[in-house]
């Protein structure tokens, strides 16, 4: 059996993008049939249509077809039911959500029609990058132009904090998870990043020696594994209280640890999304934080 995965691997391994594509969105859309997400797929579409105006610097140049479409809002679904998990949890009425990275805004907007009226949200977008600022305040949203590690909301009273495929983009994610712990009172931080088995330096546009401008959106610094990020929320004065993983392929028996190696090889295997509550057990143990 280990013989024949093997040559499944190296026959992938040498098939075309076109290939790679037709299987990848094969794969995700039986990912999200399995999962019970078709539906919310559907739903996003109809709150956002159009997902041109969410592309950052690192997705230009991209195509914006079936799969490309269905691989961003596949991945919203799962964003979405943790936000959604997150929100009804909390007792008040009127709410307001802080949105660390947000690059057009649509996560707010898809939570805001989501809710509905069980809570009145009030959101606040936070980005270092004008172009985004403008597009999420071009949406009605409030916005905010600065680094996440320097985090200053003028004394706003935060019930959430969210951030989605952000922090494995700093160049000190312990730095930034302290500041924010400080600051968050009872807040929780609900964040997803990118799922890797074994931790790794990102750096990818070294790794392939791009050398034109690459921006904090284009690079990945540290990509995790989740018991490592775990230590590192810990360090930094986080809990995690609830975990779960969204897988871009079908979890089947056999085909399994092909489609695995499969989504390595060509991005990620999935997402890794926890729920944080502050615990400085062993942070404040620590005497020489950069403050």
């Amino acid at each position: 059996m280990r013989g024949l995965l093997k040559a499944i691997m190296h026959l992938v391994g040498q098939m075309p993008v076109v290939f790679v594509e037709k299987v990848s969105h094969w794969s995700l859309w039986c990912a999200l049939r399995q999962q019970g997400r078709i539906g919310l797929v559907s739903r996003l579409r109809e709150i956002e249509p159009d997902l041109t105006n969410q592309e950052d610097e690192a997705l230009k140049g991209q195509p914006h077809g079936e799969y490309s479409d269905l691989k961003r809002r596949g991945l919203q679904t799962f964003q979405c039911e943790l936000m959604q998990r997150e929100v009804s949890r909390l007792p008040n009425q009127q709410l307001t959500v802080a949105d660390i990275g947000d690059s057009a805004g649509t996560h707010m907007l898809y939570l805001r029609h989501l809710v509905g009226d069980s809570h009145k949200l009030d959101t606040v977008s936070v980005n270092l990058e004008e172009r985004a600022v403008e597009k999420i305040r071009a949406r009605g949203f409030k916005a905010v132009l600065g680094r996440a590690e320097d985090l200053d909301l003028g004394g706003t009273l935060v019930d959430l904090f969210t951030s989605f495929e952000m922090v494995e983009h700093l160049h000190n994610p312990a730095i930034f998870l302290r500041r924010l712990a400080r600051r968050a009172g009872r807040a929780r931080l609900l964040l997803t990043v990118p799922f890797l088995r074994r931790s790794r330096v990102g750096c990818h546009n070294v790794r392939w020696g791009n050398h034109g401008v690459i921006r904090a959106g284009d690079e990945h610094i540290f990509e995790l594994s989740p018991a490592d990020w775990k230590l590192l929320f810990l360090h930094s004065g986080w809990r995690v209280v609830h975990e779960d993983i969204y897988y871009q392929y079908p979890r089947l028996p056999i085909l399994d640890m092909p489609l695995a190696w499969f989504w390595r090889k060509n991005d990620f295997e999935g997402f890794w999304g926890a729920s944080l509550e502050i615990d400085a057990t062993f942070a404040d143990r620590y005497m020489d934080w950069e403050e």
